[in-house]
């Protein structure tokens, strides 16, 4: 199981070579969090002309598994606190995102953002 984040979902479905290869080789291990959609959709509902780009989303993520899970939200909070502690501040949305496929059995990740999620532990960066 490896997640997939936002930037390579948005590349992906900007038809991105490196991205859509990637997803490709991968397809059947990806999975990505609910906290992935709402920043893919957030990126598309501010534009005026989104119609389009909601279905391939839409399609995408009907795709893949997304991973939910109950008690993600203490578990966040502890991996910011603990970031916070040693000066390693990043957003909240990637604590969102490492706690929920962490608590899933998932240490895998598939991003551009290695300076965020390579100061949680337990996470690998797949970089693509």
């Amino acid at each position: 199981m490896i997640c997939i984040d936002t930037d390579c979902i948005i590349d992906f479905l900007k038809d991105k070579e490196g991205a859509v290869n990637f997803v490709d080789s991968y397809k059947d291990e990806i999975v990505t969090t609910e906290i992935n959609v709402f920043e893919v959709f957030i990126g598309i509902y501010t534009k005026d002309d989104h119609l389009r780009e909601e279905e391939s989303a839409i399609k995408f993520f009907d795709s893949i598994e997304i991973l939910r899970i109950h008690g993600w939200g203490m578990k966040a909070a502890e991996i910011l606190a603990n970031l916070i502690k040693n000066g390693n501040v990043i957003e909240e949305n990637d604590c969102f995102i490492a706690s929920i496929i962490l608590l899933n059995g998932c240490n895998k990740i598939i991003t551009r953002n290695e300076k965020h999620f390579s100061r949680i532990e337990g996470i690998e960066i797949i970089k693509y």
